[in-house]
């Protein structure tokens, strides 16, 4: 295999082993005993907070050379997602303040 190819095939594989690890481990927890009611709730967070750490990089650089625009976005994003917890009506609230921000001139 090539060195590129080589190092696309290990990314997705970590991925992988990412992505199964945390729904793995409720799994072989849960089957040995039970869980507090605090337990369960941080293995719930768990998938929003892979997801952050995944998003919150491409956010701060959305806006080339603007990490103020970029800011702008993911605020709005983080109140938007408080308040209306709808995934779509965060999405276009985000990039709303953002064009918003930029058709003001900030």
């Amino acid at each position: 295999m090539e060195p590129g190819v080589t190092r696309l095939v290990l990314i997705i594989a970590g991925m992988a082993i990412v992505t199964y690890v945390p729904r793995l481990v409720p799994l072989v927890i849960r089957t040995r005993r039970e869980l507090s009611a605090r337990q369960m709730r941080v293995l719930r967070l768990v998938p929003v907070t892979a997801i952050g750490a995944l998003i919150i990089p491409g956010g701060l650089t959305a806006v080339d050379g603007r990490l103020d625009l970029s800011l702008i976005g993911i605020a709005a994003a983080v109140i938007l997602a408080l308040a209306l917890r709808h995934p779509f009506l965060v999405v276009v609230g985000s990039v709303g303040a953002v064009a918003l921000s930029l058709a003001l001139g900030l």
